[in-house]
């Protein structure tokens, strides 16, 4: 078949079979951008493949498969990019995760309750440990060398005190500074 019967075929091709075509692919992929991109790549296709290889007995099977292949590897394309894009946020990323404040502020301020300067030394530490670091009075106790009741009357008889003398803030009254905050004046 000559260049001038290739050209033909493909302008035939494209008037009769693009509409059919893009709307096979948007019914298939549900994009039309896809389809449209699909669609030229397939009759882009199609002038270099024609032209060395001649017209296919089924122009329009060709296009709407050829199309179609185009089609999903754009959608793989796309995918893999997207993937890749992440992963290489998550190996090459030097920013530091910011902290959350509402946390940061919420854990200083059961520290200065706990840390109450009203309340005695090893209460203070008990509370804070339980308190804050999440240990259990067992384990407390064992670090005290103490009995379990003992220092469990020391978290549970303190708490209610701490909390009367602790200002909204979480920091000592006013006469008793702590320097924690604009409120508290250092020491």
């Amino acid at each position: 078949m000559s260049g001038v019967d290739v050209r033909e075929a493909i302008t035939r091709a494209h008037q009769e079979e693009w509409a059919r075509v893009v709307t096979a692919l948007t019914r298939r992929f549900g994009d039309l951008d896809i389809a449209e991109e699909a669609a030229a790549e397939a009759f882009a296709t199609a002038v270099e493949r024609w032209t060395a290889d001649g017209v296919p007995p089924n122009p329009s099977g060709w296009l709407t498969t050829t199309a179609n292949r185009k089609a999903i590897d754009r959608i793989r394309r796309e995918n893999k990019r997207d993937d890749k894009h992440q992963e290489a946020r998550m190996v090459y990323d030097d920013d530091l995760p910011e902290p959350v404040g509402a946390i940061d502020d919420d854990r200083r301020r059961l520290i200065f309750t706990c840390c109450h300067p009203a309340l005695a030394t090893q209460t203070r530490v008990a509370l804070t440990l339980r308190m804050v670091g999440g240990l259990t009075v067992p384990e407390i106790a064992r670090a005290f060398l103490v009995a379990e009741s003992a220092i469990g009357q020391r978290i549970t008889a303190r708490r209610p005190r701490s909390r009367r003398r602790a200002s909204p803030n979480g920091c000592p009254p006013p006469r008793i500074s702590c320097g924690a905050s604009p409120g508290c004046s250092p020491a």
